[in-house]
């Protein structure tokens, strides 16, 4: 999940960015939030958060004189990764001896949204007798 903000007016300035999936109030996360400090440009990428997951983050810029007030709550839901293809079938279609054709069964997904497209890898090195 990318999170980026604007930049504060003063030079020299780090931020630290706080997630959670307790919602906190608007103006400051919950206690146990989980952060990533030091971040010295306006962007981050917070890896290793869980599927279908709703997270709440907070970004506070840091000066020599302290830290300046927290960003307006927002949230962002991580996507849910589809699951593994089932009743994969390959065959030639009538009459052809170069072609194939290959159909699957598409998995179900946990948040109901489409599954936008299908990678089919093919091994071309794999070679099948002549008759």
């Amino acid at each position: 999940l990318t999170v980026s903000w604007t930049a504060a007016s003063e030079s020299g300035v780090t931020y630290t960015l706080w997630y959670s999936t307790s919602s906190g109030t608007t103006t400051e996360p919950p206690s146990g939030a989980l952060n990533v400090s030091g971040i010295t440009g306006t962007s981050t990428t917070l890896r290793g958060l869980e599927q279908d997951t709703r997270y709440y983050i907070w970004v506070a810029a840091f000066s020599s004189d302290g830290q300046g007030p927290y960003s307006i709550r927002t949230s962002q839901t991580t996507y849910a990764v589809p699951g593994t293809p089932t009743d994969l079938t390959i065959s030639p279609p009538l009459g052809s001896c170069n072609e194939l054709v290959i159909t699957w069964t598409a998995p179900p997904t946990t948040t109901g949204d489409l599954i936008v497209r299908h990678r089919v890898y093919i091994n071309d090195t794999l070679r099948f007798p002549t008759r």
